[in-house]
């Protein structure tokens, strides 16, 4: 098997870079999977913010409304100049400017303090509005008692009761019991397709290239090896090189995560990465019979893995994607593969085996698909060089 063994035997020699883009994207999977997990955590908890306030009507209303500000988030009173509020604000030191005009509490009491208080927001930030829905409603609630005949100290002390008992808004994460598998395993998945891709392109296509240089391949087609012994040996020699990248990663899976990652979900999302697999093999040789060199490589490489990456809800989830996106994303494997794995991660309820299997069939009919176009350029490449 001279071309099984002369495709080792290259990759031998480049063993070190390819250890080293291993290393590379095997860190950059766990980044991904590990801040990924925690920001998703943290996604429906509230915060404390840095707010700034000045009271220019310094009566008991206003007073009370910086009181219960206070009591939710970081507040300043202490007086600043109008450059240092911005330059606080343009460092993030400050969220959130609120200014209570002198007449505050006579408005209150009149039910006309709506719209009367000045704020300054960090354009573009959901901060300030979220401060100002706080600050909107405190208010409503004490002009609600004040109208039922409280007086203002009793308004204050009810509104602040009131607003106390709101109950905590809970966050709901895949890690619960639940849920078939933890944050950290389905992210690991989640970002599979896009280190395959790169890190095949980056190991196994400058194998192939130079294999498929002028030279190598007027010499292999001058023995007695046929043409289709050729492609059948470089084909096992592809497979098995990219069987090895799976195995590697799944060992690197196995060894972080233990017992998270020998659950159902787990067992059944590496069967969706090793089908996924076949058609990041079938798109690498396809690219490598062109023998672009290492820049133009690595650039074809970043575009199919980032575009994929961001029409198909690797990097953005699906159902935060428009319509039109997903409908490109619908003819891209990368598609199917993150919708298996949106299912199998969510709970038992939702798997469904024929959703599962089609998924396989289509990511499978891509890379037939992708290894069909691959031998029809090469057989008119090769008639082409006759």
């Amino acid at each position: 098997m001279p071309v099984f063994k002369s495709f080792f035997k290259i990759a031998g020699k480049r063993l070190r870079s390819a250890c080293i883009y291993f290393i590379i994207y095997t860190v950059i999977i766990l980044v991904f999977s590990f801040t990924a997990e925690s920001s998703f955590d943290g996604n429906f908890q509230s915060s404390e913010l840095s707010l700034y306030i000045e009271d220019h009507d310094g009566t008991d209303a206003s007073r009370a409304l910086c009181a219960y500000l206070g009591s939710l988030h970081e507040v300043t009173t202490e007086p600043l100049s109008r450059e240092e509020i911005a330059d606080r604000m343009y460092y993030r030191m400050l969220n959130y400017v609120l200014i209570i005009p002198q007449g505050f509490e006579e408005r209150l009491l009149a039910q006309n303090a709506d719209g009367f208080l000045d704020s300054v927001l960090i354009p573009g930030s959901s901060n300030g509005i979220f401060v100002n829905l706080q600050v909107t409603q405190y208010i409503r609630s004490l002009q609600t008692y004040l109208a039922g005949g409280y007086t203002l100290s009793s308004a204050v002390e009810a509104s602040d009761r009131r607003l106390a008992e709101i109950p905590a808004v809970k966050a709901v994460s895949f890690g619960d019991e639940k849920s078939v598998t933890d944050n950290r395993v389905f992210y690991f998945y989640q970002y599979l397709p896009y280190v395959f891709l790169l890190i095949l392109f980056a190991g196994m296509a400058p194998i192939l290239i130079t294999i498929n240089e002028p030279d190598m391949r007027r010499r292999t087609l001058c023995s007695c090896l046929p043409a289709s012994g050729r492609n059948l040996q470089l084909a096992a020699a592809c497979t098995l090189y990219a069987l090895l990248v799976w195995f590697l990663f799944m060992l690197l899976g196995l060894v972080i995560f233990r017992q998270d990652f020998l659950t159902r979900y787990s067992l059944l999302a590496m069967g969706n990465s090793l089908v996924f697999l076949l058609f990041c093999v079938a798109v690498t040789l396809f690219v490598s019979i062109f023998s672009p060199n290492e820049n133009v490589l690595h650039m074809i490489s970043n575009i199919i893995g980032l575009s994929m990456s961001f029409l198909c809800g690797i990097f953005v989830p699906q159902n935060l994607l428009s319509d039109g996106v997903l409908a490109v994303g619908k003819f891209l494997p990368a598609y199917w593969y993150i919708g298996i794995n949106d299912m199998l991660a969510l709970s038992e309820q939702t798997f469904d085996l024929h959703v599962y299997l089609q998924g396989l069939g289509i990511q499978f009919l891509f890379a037939a698909a992708a290894f069909a176009l691959l031998m029809a350029f090469s057989g008119a490449r090769k008639r082409s060089q006759l």
